[in-house]
């Protein structure tokens, strides 16, 4: 696409070195704890511990509405192929007699502040949804240690694959395959069409432990653009995968670089949200957040430190996304802020 290859021209080291805040919103009162951006449209979405769901126009930096999920809360927010309408899963404070109910997902129009569908079937904390890049299938993975596939149009649950620990999935922009990281650092990959037949690949992540004798768990799993490589985020450490081969690439020490990152108060706040990575669309570089409040910026091709943004959160930027195809980023953080960033006039420092 013309946006693409606008991408991929101007995204230079010199330019991502040069982004500035563009926008600060501090509309939420309490942790975000997940954002999205639209594929095609010039909408975000950020959801947050407070029960809310904000909408903002990333052309004009402006907050369009805010809606609210006040009896089961609103978690792991993604954008539908409608631009009007997103996914979340519940964050219920006072659990009821009810798990499912608990944990349902929630289709939601924002045109006319509706509820869709349900989609009912976990029984505890969905940590994570992955909506499919072409047909209207999602994933789910649950703390009740399943990952599940559903379908928009209806809602029955269409699958489920069974883990032996909280799992993480990760869907490709191209609509073939997806990443489930099943066990301690054990990641399968399935034929988005053929699942039902089982894993074609499976691979491990990380080093084992030597007081504990398991390798790290996968919490935040992103296929690169291309679909050619898999980050992949494990107790402080950022991998990159090779999607073909399944073969380590590299892997940063995020914790080390930042002081401390993954699970655990140190890096994510009371809440213990587990921060989230993601790449810049020209597939070469990684944005994650750290222990020291900034958004860093990082090579995905010689796993080098690009950036360190300078503007602080006020809390841990747990959440970050970088806009399809524009000259676009968002974090957002544990004390409710987010940022939405852009090249500084002129370009580099």
């Amino acid at each position: 696409s013309e946006a693409g290859s606008l991408a991929m021209v101007v995204l230079d080291h010199e330019t991502i070195r040069s982004m500035v805040p563009g926008r600060f919103f501090r509309d939420h009162k309490g942790p975000i704890n997940s954002l999205d951006f639209h594929p095609t449209d010039d909408v975000m979405v950020t959801v947050g511990d407070d029960d809310t769901i904000q909408m903002y126009r990333t052309s004009s930096g402006e907050l369009v509405k805010t809606l609210y999920s006040k009896k089961y809360g609103c978690s792991c927010v993604t954008f539908t192929h409608a631009s009007q309408a997103v996914l979340y899963a519940s964050k219920v404070k006072q659990p009821s007699k009810d798990p499912k109910k608990d944990h349902a997902l929630r289709y939601h129009s924002l045109y006319n502040n509706e509820y869709i569908r349900y989609f009912m079937g976990h029984t505890a904390q969905v940590v994570n949804v992955s909506m499919d890049a072409v047909t209207d299938e999602f994933l789910t993975a649950s703390a009740d240690g399943t990952v599940r596939l559903w379908d928009l149009r209806t809602p029955a649950c269409n699958g489920v694959i069974r883990c032996a620990t909280t799992p993480c999935v990760a869907s490709d922009l191209q609509g073939l395959i997806f990443a489930a990281a099943t066990d301690d650092g054990e990641l399968k990959l399935y034929d988005a069409r053929k699942y039902g037949q089982g894993p074609f690949i499976d691979f491990q992540v990380g080093s084992v432990d030597p007081g504990t004798g398991k390798r790290p768990r996968v919490t935040c799993a992103k296929f690169s653009p291309d679909g050619e490589g898999l980050l992949c985020v494990a107790g402080g450490t950022m991998y990159i995968i090779d999607a073909f081969k399944g073969d380590e690439l590299m892997r940063i020490n995020v914790g080390a670089e930042t002081g401390g990152m993954g699970q655990g108060k140190d890096a994510a706040g009371a809440t213990g949200n587990n921060l989230e990575a993601c790449w810049t669309p020209d597939n070469k570089c990684l944005l994650s957040g750290g222990a020291d409040s900034r958004v860093h910026v990082w090579s995905a091709v010689n796993g080098s430190k690009v950036a360190t943004w300078g503007s602080r959160h006020a809390g841990i930027p747990s959440s970050v996304r970088w806009a399809p195809g524009m000259m676009l980023a968002a974090s957002a953080c544990t004390e409710g802020g987010c940022a939405l960033w852009i090249p500084k006039a002129g370009g580099g420092q």
